[in-house]
């Protein structure tokens, strides 16, 4: 009985905070929306506290998560951990990352630019040299864009040869949008969203090339708070120095990104499928405007209940109704055509069938 007790404590671990004007990240279980798992997604409220939020009562905007630096006080390490297999509605293999444009990385295998590439053992190679941009860019662990391997948040590119602005590779209009109802990323706030009156843009989040790997479960990221002085940095050509402040993610404070969902919190990551998730560190803000910027402490456990996973309606048992609701999924083509996702959906419903345990 204890057991069971402590079991339903952890996995109802969901919903708003209590206190509106607290800072925390929470998740929202939007329950079993296909037979893979739970579907969650996770938000930072920031409140609307009027000693913090901004001058017009907006909440404050999260800009990074990680772990205190120097003498902040009290000093937090930084946690990032998630357990069981994730799911994705899109293929990997097909979906428009820079990896998947050859066109996009051979332009910018034979990039030139100014400066040079100094190498931690001093090497010098000058940036004049095509490659060097590129092969700088792939070794600093700090870059938070155009390496290689960013597959956690949905980055569109493509390769847009002649015309009147030249030819290089872009970014574009995100594709798929369709198919995100129960699929997995990182985000800056709601999927597809573009920010800004006169030229709308995406905002996506960044992350350290070090970190990229931050979906692949199980993954665990636990570092100690850094000491004072110690901000570690790499320059690729004429680039700005890429620095580690202890962050995992890093938001764009400067735009609004609040949730109309959840006034007062922000979308940071959708995530189907997973048995555990869990963070802790603090929370940072943008500096400047007379407000407070000290970072703020928050911690998440999220254990999500698959113990029945094709049991969609959780009645207790994997039966006809749940079928055709994975049937009217599949015929709606919600599942993405460049998968076997459907018909594995349809599989997995047959396999659990009966009650479940």
């Amino acid at each position: 009985m204890m057991i069971e007790s402590l079991l339903a404590l952890l996995v109802a671990q969901s919903g708003p905070p209590a206190d509106p004007d607290a800072v925390a990240m929470w998740i929202d279980d939007l329950g079993r929306l296909t037979p893979f798992g739970r579907t969650f997604d996770v938000y930072i409220q920031t409140g609307f506290d009027p000693e913090f939020s901004y001058p017009n009562g907006d909440p404050r905007r999260p800009y990074m998560i990680g772990s205190t630096r120097g003498n902040e006080s009290p000093s937090r390490s930084f946690g990032w951990a998630i357990e069981g297999p994730i799911f994705k509605n899109h293929n990997d293999a097909t979906y428009p990352w820079l990896d998947n444009c050859q066109e996009c990385i051979e332009y910018y295998e034979n990039y030139t630019t100014f400066d040079d590439w100094v190498l931690p053992d001093g090497t010098v190679i000058p940036c004049s040299e095509p490659g060097t941009y590129w092969d700088c860019i792939q070794a600093n662990p700090y870059q938070r864009t155009r390496y290689l391997g960013a597959k956690f948040t949905p980055v569109n590119w493509q390769f847009e040869p002649g015309g009147t602005s030249g030819c290089c590779p872009r970014q574009v209009d995100l594709v798929g949008l369709e198919y995100a109802w129960c699929d997995s990323w990182i985000l800056h706030g709601p999927l597809g969203k573009k920010y800004g009156k006169s030229n709308p843009q995406y905002k996506y989040p960044l992350v350290q090339q070090q970190h990229k790997d931050l979906m692949d479960t199980p993954v665990l990221k636990y570092w100690l708070p850094q000491p004072v002085g110690y901000k570690p940095a790499q320059r690729c050509c004429g680039n700005p120095s890429q620095i580690d402040f202890g962050d995992l993610i890093r938001w764009n404070a400067d735009v609004d990104w609040e949730s109309d969902k959840w006034p007062g919190s922000f979308h940071i990551a959708r995530f189907t499928g997973p048995d555990y998730f869990s963070s802790g560190g603090v929370v940072r803000f943008a500096c400047g405007n007379g407000h407070p910027c000290e970072p703020s402490p928050y911690s998440v456990n999220y254990y999500p209940d698959n113990s029945c996973p094709s049991d969609l309606n959780e009645d207790g048992m994997v039966g006809y109704e749940d079928l055709l609701r994975v049937l009217s999924d599949v015929a709606g083509f919600k599942y993405h055509p460049q998968t076997n996702n459907g018909f594995n959906a349809i599989i997995k419903v047959l396999a659990e069938w009966g009650e479940c345990n």
